[in-house]
C-alpha cells in the first residue's frame, strides 16, 4: 500500500501541524523540506541556507499544511538516498531528503525506502521519518 506523503502516521502528543500561505500562490510538493520566505509565505527549500521548518502537506484553500512535529511522517527523498531505521535524516539543497550529505535535521528514520503517492496520484519514493521536537 503506498504511503500519503507529509502527514503524521502515529499521531498524538508529539504532531504539530501548522498552515501557511505558499509564496506567489504556489504549493510545495508533498513531502518536501520547507521554509519561509523574506515574507513570512511557505517556498520549498532550494539551498543549503535555508532554515528548514517541517514537512510539506496538502494544500487547500490557498493554505498548505506543514508537519512542525511528528512521528512516521512520510517525505520524498534523493535519488540517490539509502535510508536505515535509526539512521540520521539530511536535506538536499532542493528540499529532499537522504541519508548523508546536505543539511543534517533533528530527525531519524522510521523506514527504509518505499513508495508514496501525492496528491496527483504520482508514485515516488519516500521515507517515512520520526522529528518528535522539530526539525
Amino acid at each position: 500500500m503506498s504511503k500519503r506523503l507529509g502527514t503524521p502516521y502515529k499521531r498524538g502528543n508529539s504532531d504539530v501541524i501548522e498552515n501557511f500561505a505558499p509564496a506567489g500562490g504556489t504549493a510545495v510538493a508533498e513531502g518536501m523540506a520547507v521554509a519561509l520566505d523574506a515574507n513570512g509565505d511557505l517556498k520549498a527549500v532550494s539551498s543549503a541556507d535555508d532554515i528548514v521548518i517541517g514537512v510539506a502537506g496538502i494544500c487547500e484553500h490557498k493554505r498548505q499544511s506543514v508537519v512542525r512535529n511528528g512521528l512516521e511522517v512520510y517525505v520524498q527523498l534523493d535519488s540517490a538516498a539509502a535510508p536505515v531505521i535509526g539512521g540520521a535524516v539530511h536535506v538536499t539543497a532542493a528540499g529532499k531528503f537522504t541519508h548523508t550529505g546536505g543539511t543534517q535535521v533533528n530527525a531519524t528514520f522510521a523506514t527504509g525506502k518505499v513508495s508514496g503517492v501525492n496528491s496527483k496520484g504520482e508514485a515516488v519514493e519516500c521515507a517515512a521519518i520520526d522529528f518528535a521536537g522539530g526539525l
